[in-house]
């Protein structure tokens, strides 16, 4: 059933061609060297042991983690500001849409290197999906090469290349530089709600800006996004998504996690069991912590990798905080309709 007064229908009004700024990363980051001194005391963490912790608090104790940090003033946020970030209406979106091709007007072909580092998996609880963001200087296949250096099964690159000039519709995977992670698309269901729900349980330390991440895609027609921190109890309808953070060691800056309910990599995401980790390790040097929480929200509704090098949702860690225009308006296209 189509939203007939939210649905957002755009065409492509220009090319997807990249700049390159914002993305140096520290001083001797290369292909050889690609990872930028560390900041974070104390002994590294197991992301995949910490990640079974946090699943299994999402099952038994009302969205709390005993690992959750002191949030500071965010811990106190409301769900939603939408006296300060309200609603893109159909103009705004469109004039967002224009600004992003603006940009791209004059910028260099798109970078060959765009793409996602993924691990799959079939599990018990149906298939398993990683998505990882190196930091600037680390190439998506030297990052690969460490995951499966480490163990880390089904580990690979995948290329987005050009997105095709056509009008948008709920079942499109690209609009202009933007993507969405799976094709056909990945989505949450409505589950009786006009838009689907998904509150963000944060456990993350006060230079985590989770609260601002959240009300930016919150923005996004048809599809509502709602903070809440190490709390998430049941609500008929809305779903968890937890967000954590700890010292991961030189490896990527951020990782989201999530399960599709059957062996298929597309279509409705498993109700349960969708984690973003945040790397403490890195001291942000060519990208900011803003914008690393605010690319994996992204992928956690359903966005994949940016072609556009000055995006938030660049395949690499960068400067870019606001969630654009193109990024916003496929989330609206995909959530357009009742599912």
């Amino acid at each position: 059933m189509v939203k007939k007064s939210r649905r957002v229908i755009f065409a492509v009004l220009a090319s997807t061609a990249l700049v390159s700024a914002g993305l140096t990363g520290s001083a001797g980051a290369d292909e050889k060297n690609p990872v930028p001194s560390g900041s974070a005391a104390g002994p590294y963490v197991d992301a995949e042991a910490q990640l079974a912790e946090v699943r299994a608090a999402q099952l038994h104790s009302e969205g709390r983690w005993a690992g959750s940090a002191d949030p500071g003033k965010k811990g106190l946020q409301r769900e939603t500001r939408e006296d300060l970030y309200p609603k893109f209406t159909d103009k705004e979106l469109a004039d967002r849409v224009a600004e992003d091709q603006k940009r791209r007007a004059n910028a260099p072909a798109p970078d060959p290197d765009a793409g996602e580092v993924m691990a799959t998996e079939l599990v018990a609880e149906g298939l398993r999906v990683d998505i990882y963001t190196p930091p600037p200087g680390m190439s998506p296949e030297h990052l690969a090469d460490i995951l499966r250096k480490q163990g880390k099964k089904g580990v690979e690159v995948v290329r987005h290349g050009k997105a095709a000039a056509m009008p948008m519709a709920p079942g499109d995977c690209a609009y202009g530089s933007a993507r969405t992670f799976t094709c056909p698309v990945a989505f949450w269901t409505n589950n009786g709600f006009e838009d689907p729900l998904v509150r963000f349980n944060d456990h993350t330390p006060a230079q985590w800006p989770v609260t601002n991440a959240v009300y930016k895609w919150h923005q996004t027609p048809n599809i509502d996004s709602a903070y809440r921190f190490n709390s998430c109890p049941f609500q008929a309808g809305a779903r968890c998504v937890d967000v954590v953070s700890a010292n991961y060691g030189p490896v990527w800056t951020g990782r989201w996690s999530g399960f599709f309910p059957t062996a298929t990599q597309s279509g409705p995401y498993r109700e349960n069991g969708q984690v973003i980790q945040l790397n403490d390790y890195y001291t942000p040097a060519g990208w900011t912590r803003n914008n690393t929480v605010t690319h994996e929200m992204g992928h956690a509704l359903g966005l994949g990798h940016n072609v556009y090098s000055n995006d938030v949702m660049y395949f690499q860690a960068n400067m870019r905080e606001d969630i654009g225009g193109e990024n916003p308006a496929l989330l609206a296209s995909i959530y357009s309709v009742y599912r």
